[in-house]
């Protein structure tokens, strides 16, 4: 399997900009943070913001943006040497959907107004949208999948795995009766999706 793309790397002050702006999402949410805010917390002026980020939403998609790779490579190598694309398929999101609450910039997602600020950009930001089919390339190795239909698959899990961190279902289950429930469904998506092998 070959490598993930690779996050920007980040000097101190963009790094304390970045965390500052998750800091400030978390106490006052999305629509009352404010780039001052943000400069504020992070202890730099706002043109300092500026030498870095064109705007507030481009200093927060890119705290999650950092995030999100980070998270990815834990799936790589959480997934490392599970042989059956099914199985990393389901795993990826059983992993995932246990790490994200923990993730310090992707925790915000679930409880916060920045989940609608989530929800409008998860599918069409570009980088993380390269990102997320990278990774789902990585996961459905050894499957036969037509483009249009990895591209389906990886919109799909994307929604599934944003709609089980937020919702709440008619039980909870455990890591594995949520393994076994997403291996009885999702693994005929994957056959029904072009899945040839």
């Amino acid at each position: 399997m070959s490598a993930l793309p690779q996050s920007h790397s980040f000097n101190e002050t963009q790094q304390r900009i970045l965390a500052a702006a998750i800091t400030c999402v978390k106490q006052w949410g999305v629509e009352k943070t404010s780039l001052n805010d943000i400069a504020k917390q992070a202890g730099v002026t706002r043109p300092t913001v500026y030498r870095y980020f064109a705007s507030r939403n481009e200093v927060l998609t890119t705290a999650l943006m950092q995030s999100a790779y980070a998270l990815g490579e834990r799936i790589m190598a959480h997934m490392a040497g599970m042989a059956e694309p099914v199985e990393r398929y389901v795993e990826t999101i059983v992993f995932a959907i246990g790490q994200i609450p923990n993730e310090p910039y992707l925790s915000i997602v679930m409880g916060s107004d920045f989940m609608s600020y989530v929800a409008a950009d998860a599918l069409s930001n570009q980088e993380g949208w390269a990102l997320c089919l990278a990774l789902m390339r990585q996961i459905l190795d050894g499957l036969d999948l037509a483009d249009d239909a990895l591209q389906d698959i990886t919109e799909v899990t994307i929604r599934l795995v944003l709609s089980l961190l937020t919702t709440t279902g008619p039980r909870k289950r455990s890591p594995e009766e949520l393994r076994l429930l997403l291996q009885r469904c999702l693994a005929p998506m994957l056959e029904r999706n072009g899945a040839r092998a």
